[in-house]
């Protein structure tokens, strides 16, 4: 059970901020992971340092205050909690690891393929919160707030189980922890009831021991509360009231003065119960979370002890719960550079036995050839190319390094006459040429360096456990830039400059003397030495009056060596501090590269996986591209895969295919576009203004049709009409159609004549075929899964009531004409069209066209050639002395499932060659029907005619390759257990006309976009062909109908919504009597096949259907096993 949030709230620490953490939430709500009526939130704290509780407060104010307009009221009530579910998560402090807080440092991990949210991108701290909060721990609970941190990575390994039965109050969610931890943190006391008595911030040894378990834990301050909805609604009713109004916007609006809050020690240590009201008043068991205050005038002193008061006042007696997550783990983020190299390297959420994560140390990366990560290392949403070594222990997160040969004559010795980025580490050279990698020593921590420093650090020579970062930043208002920082990872960042404490993990007296540096060049004489440390150190350079600065007065202060000084152009810049480049990020920036780097990454998957033509699901990056505006740039990609990959001539190593897979991706982003609000995506796809592209790609020209159908596709892009880039997807699709159809007609090669004498005029050949069953495997057989993935299908020539129900018949003719005859013997009807004229044959290539399937069957078995200058009673005069009549029936209604149009097809061609003086054998009837199908443009597989045409039961397969080519196995199948077959095989005709109509193309989309469960069913339905084929060898009814109803699962899942209600309902009815059932073709309708247990099948479904009240409109025959197939004879 998933929670759905009333409202998502975010708290922040400024309004710049605020703003990118909003369009992150949104795009989070636009892709699906969070719900679409959840109201977003990101709030400013109403002045930096407000502490969780004044955050707390502020953000249940507005929330309130929107969820008060929502419902009307014109002001706030905060009744509108009684029955909400809310989130609030704070942001907390700046981290020096991460420019866009703790919330989004990225992990080393993709959330697992979900068909429901089907979008790609980074996963960050805050989605595994999110996740863990709406998944694991509220599910349950009443309605209510609750209140999450996000300075730490929460295991959860286990849905949390809480008997919420009439709970009005606070639970605060625990960790058991171990004393070491827990000394760092804060820590419940918690009686055997499980009330909260005190909540103790960094107890002391003594202290400790009260608050050890029977388990020798201790229960950890977990960060994340449930406030009940009167919990909530009494907290906020101190937000109009002296001096706790000075935690929200209110309070600042009205001129007051902020005052710090602590969620846990402040407004949850008033509710334990052994906490006495003076004690918390006076502060001394808040204040500095209980710790020793700072001095602090009278003033300030009093409204502490006002607020605390007041909150005593109001909250004092609500109860607090303390509920521990069985085997759950909290792992501080802090600003040890080691220990956030560790959770990167060795991420302890991985340990989550059912968090729906992929964790691999390669995420979201492009790592080309010459590159190398090592085993224990990571890279995260970065490109490495040219010759990059990470090694054990390290991690590069959002970098750009790309290194390139490059040829640097230096003209003299002296550093400062060469250029920037060459100054370390080499000198007095005359030229040199660098070609090295990029080696990245153990331990170290790279983050958003970009392509334009990968020179530098070449030539540089990085030490181990060395922190590398870039930030964007905003300066004097608008103004931005980027500043370097480095450090090293057993620095600490607040530890007093001294000779016991590092810089670069040297001491800072090794410093000073390496590099020149004074004291006063970093903090300046009136900073207290206690004060001085390396997070408001002025080291790093923004900008020089005259020279430009960068990466390497960076990497300058990391090693400087005799000869090489930096050191004035160092002390003439304009420096930060880490402080400084943390309280200045440009977040929007921030965001903007990390993903303009995701979609640098993707663009290089993309490449990689359509020009390999290997597997790899590329939907969920183009639903991602849509939503987030990068679009274009993945439209360019593949125009640029789809012209490389185009063949100058199609030949058996040479296809469209991979071109044809990239024209459908296309079709996937303009899809994607419109989030599927604008109609269906298949429909037709003749427009005009798309035609000249479609004539290039018909006449293999195929370069040529790309580029035209990207300039066609900008005028209906640029439009930004939903309407109209549905229509162009279907004209993207229609371009990978023609494609696909010149792909299967290489399978042409396999039709073979041979002479034989010609009938004489007026002598009629008549073909007669029966119908087939597909008992598994369908669908693999369609293109063109059938020839890159592969295809096997096993199936039946079936009698239907003891007769060949399809047939046609052809005759030579004396006038010199083309009369096609389509009789229907279900109604008694005729269609006769008679074609004298050239145009007349001009529909053949349209489906719906009257007649087509004919013409096209005339067109295969070239009895006339179209387009010709010599008209069509000459061709036909000329060529055969006269014309020819047709004609075709069938005793199977439309829609049937059972093959009819490809098995009329074989019929077609068969008395077409009968007449004209050849003959085919099957297979070359097989290969020859699929051509046809491609000249009728209405694709389709081989499955039926194979079915069909050869007789008894048989296995058709095709390997994955080019030109398509169908083999036929004939499965020996005894006497007696034809004739058990025949006493159980029954067809219910199931009253419902399939309606399949864009079935076909729902597959073909969803297998070009390889949807990992299209991929397993279609490994599955050939898996499934093979052991059908083996029961029908060993005789083995009970395993055939397990086959068919295992079939039956597999085309649901190939094309859903295939089973009608009704069928549903029969076969439900059916189930206990049956061995299998299966509906045949795609579904949809039309006949339905069922094994049953016992002989006298006919009868038995009968029965069963009629005490069942079921299949009132449903007709039911007998099917038998039909053992000659097509059968070609000759009358007069």
């Amino acid at each position: 059970m998933k929670r759905s949030w009333t409202a998502i709230v975010l708290t922040c620490q400024n309004i710049d901020s605020a703003h990118a953490y909003q369009d992150e939430l949104t795009l989070r709500q636009r892709k699906g992971l969070i719900p679409a009526d959840t109201l977003l939130l990101t709030v400013e704290d109403p002045k930096a340092h407000v502490g969780s509780g004044g955050a707390t407060l502020n953000a249940l104010l507005i929330v309130a205050e929107h969820l008060s307009a929502r419902s009307h009221f014109t002001v706030v009530n905060s009744d509108v909690l009684s029955d909400a579910d809310v989130l609030i998560m704070h942001m907390g402090r700046d981290f020096p690891y991460n420019p866009c807080g703790k919330a989004f440092t990225t992990l080393p991990a993709t959330l697992t393929a979900d068909t429901a949210v089907g979008y790609d991108g980074l996963f960050c701290n805050l989605d595994s919160l999110l996740d863990t909060m709406t998944r694991k721990i509220s599910p349950g609970s009443p309605p209510g707030v609750w209140v999450c941190s996000t300075d730490m990575l929460l295991t959860v390994p286990n849905i949390l189980e809480v008997d919420w039965t009439d709970f009005d109050g606070v639970c605060a969610i625990t960790v058991a922890a171990d004393v070491t931890y827990a000394r760092n943190h804060g820590v419940y006391k918690v009686n055997t009831e499980g009330t909260v008595e005190d909540i103790v911030y960094k107890p002391s040894n003594v202290g400790m021991q009260e608050l050890v378990t029977a388990e020798g834990t201790v229960h950890l301050v977990a960060g994340v509360v449930f406030l009940s909805s009167s919990a909530a609604e009494r907290l906020l009713t101190v937000h109009v009231t002296p001096p706790l109004d000075a935690c929200t916007y209110l309070g600042l609006d009205s001129g007051a003065e902020p005052i710090k809050l602590s969620l846990f020690f402040d407004i949850l240590l008033c509710m334990a119960t052994l906490v006495t009201e003076e004690a918390f008043v006076s502060g001394d068991r808040s204040g500095q979370y209980g710790g020793t205050p700072r001095p602090r005038n009278e003033r300030e002193v009093m409204t502490m002890r006002n607020a605390r008061a007041l909150l005593w006042k109001t909250l004092r007696g609500i109860n607090v719960k303390a509920v521990c997550i069985p085997n759950g783990r909290h792992d501080y983020m802090t600003e040890n550079a080691s220990v956030h190299l560790q959770h990167l390297v060795k991420c302890p959420l991985q340990t989550d036995p059912i968090c729906n994560l992929t964790w691999a140390p390669i995420t979201h990366s492009a790592i080309q050839d010459g590159c190398t990560v090592e085993d224990g290392s990571v890279a995260v949403n970065s490109v490495l190319e040219g010759g990059v070594c990470v090694s054990s222990g390290s991690a590069v997160s959002h970098c750009d390094l790309k290194v390139s040969c490059w040829l640097v004559l230096f003209l003299c010795s002296s550093v400062e006459n060469v250029n920037m980025f060459l100054w370390f580490p080499f000198r007095s050279m005359v030229s040199t040429l660098y070609c090295g990698p990029i080696c990245i020593p153990e331990g170290c921590y790279l983050h958003a360096l970009g392509e334009e420093v990968s020179q530098i650090l070449r030539a540089a020579e990085l030490v181990p456990h060395t922190v590398l970062q870039c930030f964007h930043v905003k300066l004097f208002g608008t103004n931005t830039a980027t500043v370097y920082t480095v450090f090293g990872t057993k620095d600490g960042l607040q530890a007093t400059a001294g000779e016991d404490n590092t810089f670069c993990n040297e001491s800072w007296d090794v410093f000073f003397q390496r590099t020149g540096i004074l004291h006063g060049d970093l903090w300046g004489p009136h900073m207290p030495a206690d004060e001085c440390c390396l997070m408001n150190a002025k080291l790093f350079p923004v900008f020089h009056p005259t020279e430009p600065v960068g990466i390497a007065e960076v990497l300058w202060l990391l090693h400087n060596s005799k000869g090489v000084s930096l050191l004035e152009r160092w002390r003439g810049s304009w420096r930060v501090s880490l402080q400084e480049v943390l309280s200045c990020v440009d977040h929007s920036a921030e965001f903007k590269w990390r993903r303009d780097l995701f979609y640098s990454v993707g663009q290089h998957h993309v490449r990689k996986v359509l020009l390999s033509g290997k597997g790899g699901c590329l939907l969920p990056f183009f639903k991602s591209a849509a939503v987030e505006g990068y679009h274009r740039q993945v439209l360019g990609t593949l125009d640029q895969v789809a012209l490389e990959a185009c063949p100058q001539v199609v030949t058996s190593t040479a296809t469209p295919g991979v071109t044809a897979r990239t024209l459908a991706c296309i079709a996937d982003v303009l899809g994607s576009l419109v989030g599927g609000q604008w109609g269906l995506r298949s429909g037709p796809a003749a427009n005009k203004k798309w035609q000249p592209a479609y004539q290039l790609l018909e006449a293999g020209e195929y370069a040529a049709g790309v580029q035209a159908l990207a300039l066609e596709r900008e005028f209906w892009l640029d439009s930004s009409r939903p309407d109209l880039l549905i229509r162009a997807a279907r004209h993207y699709e229609g371009a990978e159609q023609i494609l696909r159809r010149q792909i299967v007609m290489t399978a042409k090669q396999f039709i073979h004549t041979q002479q034989s004498p010609v009938p004489s005029m007026g002598q009629w050949g008549v073909a007669e075929c029966p119908a087939r069953i597909d008992l598994s495997g369908g669908w693999s057989d369609t293109p063109p899964i059938t020839y890159e993935h592969g295809g096997s299908v096993t199936n039946v020539a079936l009698l239907i009531d003891g007769k060949k129900p399809i047939g046609a018949k052809a005759r030579r003719i004396q006038e010199p004409e083309l009369v096609l005859v389509i009789d229907s013997n279900l109604d008694n009807s005729s269609v006769r069209l008679t074609c004298t004229e050239l145009s007349d044959m001009e529909t053949y290539c349209q489906p719906h066209a009257p007649g087509a399937l004919l013409k096209a069957c005339v067109m295969c078995a070239d009895l006339v050639t179209l387009p010709s200058p010599t008209s069509l009673r000459e061709q036909l005069q000329t060529r055969h002395g006269g014309g020819f009549e047709l004609h075709t029936w069938s005793d199977i209604p439309h829609g049937s499932g059972l093959g009819t149009s490809s098995i009329l097809a074989g019929a077609i061609l068969a008395v077409l060659y009968k007449v004209t003086g050849r003959e085919a054998d099957n297979l070359s009837l097989m290969h020859g029907v699929l051509y046809v199908e491609q000249l009728l443009t209405s694709g389709g597989g081989w499955q039926d005619q194979v079915g069909g045409l050869d007789p008894a039961v048989k296995i058709g397969r095709c390997r994955p390759q080019i030109p398509v080519k169908v083999e036929v196995e004939h499965i020996s199948v005894s006497d007696e257990v034809l004739q058990a077959l025949n006493s159980r095989l029954v067809l219910v005709y199931t009253g419902k006309t399939r309606l399949a109509r864009n079935l076909l193309q729902d597959v073909v989309r969803n297998w070009y976009a390889r949807l990992p469960e299209v991929v397993a069913n279609c490994d599955d339905l050939v898996t499934n062909a093979e052991d059908c084929a083996k029961a029908f060898r060993e005789g083995d009814l009970g395993a055939l109908g397990a086959c068919m109803d295992r079939y039956w699962e597999q085309k649901k899942k190939m094309a859903p919504g295939c089973e009608p209600v009704a069928v549903r309902k029969m076969m439900t009815a059916l189930k206990p009597h049956v061995y299998g059932q299966v509906l045949a073709g795609a579904g949809g309708g039309g006949f339905m096949c069922v094994l049953t247990r016992d002989p006298g099948g006919l009868q038995i479904v009968r029965n069963i259907l009629q005490t069942a009240g079921v299949g009132e409109d449903v007709s039911i025959h007998t099917a038998e096993v039909d053992t000659t197939g097509i059968t070609v004879t000759t009358l007069e």
